[in-house]
């Protein structure tokens, strides 16, 4: 015999076994014992937050025999509805059945009397996903509804559902249960199961159930199964691809600090582990606000992910400017960039960019007579707002002109050096230009193409294009300006100047203007001694 689920199994069969959800309940009971009870709910909220379980609590209660503790558990009609045999309770999925005749079906039998119990109750899950001729036939019903019937309509998605069909109904609105509700749960029942589960892996699990119960008892399920009944917090993070919290603070360190080999190294280990990059950048965005959280109000209640020995560990070394700063950053690179097709190259190329805006300083305290070396606290709050250098169709016709195969050949030779470029400082652009291709080449112009917007667009954002110019020619000797593309944007523009070349309409060749670099004044050791000491405290004495 199969081994019944855990979701299945500890399914509330009483309102006091409901988790969360409380006003509800209370709402639900009152109706109930007055016997004010609705002839239509909707019950709209995230999947796994109790809906149907509630429509069934409340299917089984109006046919209790004992109206004063209903439901009891004990009666014919609770035992019928516990073992789901209840003919006056019918369940229908709105995903499968949703022809207009499906509902017309349960428009004639609603209209029989109750089989078995005093009123007939239907519960219409996903009931958004009904065609546009079956809604306006239940509506009908909802308008003109038949004596001792009761409909239940439950869904996730209530804006798709007619106006008319919500203004017949009581609406509830099912709110994703709190993490700690949620993790006393499983603790709960994991001593019934005789599963060893620790707090930390409840709150994970919670975590990751987004506000489910269905969701955490079914990944419950799977780390008992996977641990042999001993879930820790070191399993869930191996099953489902996850860091630990010290990580997560060693990476934000190591990003404030500018430190480029420890942030490749972490970010490569990831790959090799299978890390869930797009949840990892989440919960660092999440660590984030809760350093800047605690800093201002020195609250533990107000944290989230991290406990008040995490967060102290964090905002030892790390301002809580530069997390506000880090977490705006992996905000808008997540928006911006998509970080989905190549979400770990993406990420990596952010963490350098950031690490790599601290600049060393030198301050002097001239009350103590003392010098302290320190890294500037870079990033800002406030990052500038980068400027994009101008590719439309046009522009890549007029580069497309000055291209030639010759061209082509020898940047692309170039080009496969790239990965034997092993400096670290210089790890950012490796990272970015190894995920790029040569689509063409001109004697004054060089069109990559990527794969996704993302990487071209962060390509083409004027100061990382004249920071990757200045690479590739000191580098790979390509002495060129870089215009970057999605392959199907180049695609087009390609086929576009095939089209006019035939019309004999091609336009002139793009004038390009290379980046120049900025002559910086040979330092003289008078210059260093002033900028060491300070020119208040030198004295500069002629020849």
């Amino acid at each position: 015999m199969s081994r019944v689920a855990l979701y299945q199994k500890y399914r509330s069969t009483t309102f006091d076994e409901v988790v969360g959800q409380q006003h509800i309940v209370k709402s639900i009971q009152n109706a109930i014992k007055k016997d004010k009870v609705s002839h239509a709910y909707l019950f709209c909220g995230p999947r796994g937050t109790g809906k149907t379980t509630m429509a069934r609590l409340l299917a089984k209660s109006v046919n209790c025999e004992n109206q004063e503790n209903a439901p009891c558990g004990k009666c014919e009609n609770c035992i019928a509805a516990n073992e789901g045999t209840h003919p006056d309770i019918i369940e229908i999925n709105g995903a499968n059945e949703t022809h207009v005749d499906d509902v017309r079906d349960l428009i004639e039998r609603a209209s029989l009397a109750p089989m078995q119990g005093k009123i007939k109750v239907y519960i219409i899950d996903e009931v958004h996903q009904l065609s546009s001729a079956a809604s306006s036939a239940l509506l009908k019903t909802l308008e003109e509804p038949p004596e001792n019937v009761i409909f239940i309509l439950a869904t996730t998605d209530p804006q798709k559902l007619l106006p008319t069909i919500i203004s017949r109904c009581q609406r509830y609105d099912f709110t994703k249960i709190n993490n700690g509700d949620i993790a006393e749960h499983l603790t709960k029942i994991g001593e019934k199961e005789s599963i060893h589960i620790d707090e930390k892996a409840a709150i994970l699990i919670a975590s990751l159930a987004n506000g489910g119960m269905r969701d955490a008892l079914s990944i419950m399920d799977q780390c008992a199964a996977y641990t042999s009944d001993n879930i820790t917090i070191e399993e869930i993070n191996s099953i489902y691809g996850l860091t630990t919290n010290e990580e997560k603070i060693g990476m934000l360190k190591d990003i404030a600090s500018g430190n480029v080999e420890g942030i490749l190294t972490r970010t490569r280990s990831y790959g090799a582990k299978g890390i869930d990059i797009n949840r990892f950048i989440d919960d660092l965005i999440s660590i984030g606000k809760d350093s800047i959280t605690y800093s201002y109000t020195h609250k533990n209640n107000l944290l989230e992910t991290l406990n008040e020995k995490e967060v102290g560990e964090l905002l030892k070394d790390v301002t809580r400017e530069t997390c506000m700063h880090i977490s705006e950053s992996l905000l808008e690179a997540k928006e911006k960039y998509g970080l989905s097709s190549s979400a770990l190259n993406s990420f990596e190329v952010v963490a350098l960019m950031l690490a790599t805006e601290n600049v060393n300083v030198v301050k002097v305290d001239n009350n103590h007579a003392s010098m302290e070396v320190k890294k500037e606290e870079k990033p800002k709050v406030e990052a500038p707002k980068k400027e994009v250098i101008n590719t439309n169709e046009e522009d890549y016709i007029s580069l497309l002109v000055q291209c030639d195969k010759e061209e082509k050949a020898r940047s692309e030779e170039a080009f496969k050096n790239i990965l034997n470029i092993q400096d670290l400082e210089k790890a950012k652009y490796v990272e970015v230009l190894k995920e790029a291709i040569v689509g063409a080449s001109g004697k004054d112009c060089l069109i990559l193409l990527t794969k996704n917007d993302a990487l071209a667009n962060m390509m083409n954002e004027k100061e990382m294009n004249k920071e990757l110019y200045f690479f590739i020619n000191d580098e790979l000797g390509i002495d060129k300006m870089i215009y970057a593309q999605t392959v199907d944007g180049f695609k087009n523009s390609a086929n576009k100047y095939r089209e006019l070349m035939k019309e004999g309409k091609l336009p002139e060749a793009k004038i390009i203007t290379k980046y120049e670099k900025v002559k910086t004044k040979e330092e003289t050791p008078e210059d260093k001694i002033l900028a060491l000491f300070g020119e208040e405290n030198v004295e500069i004495i002629g020849e």
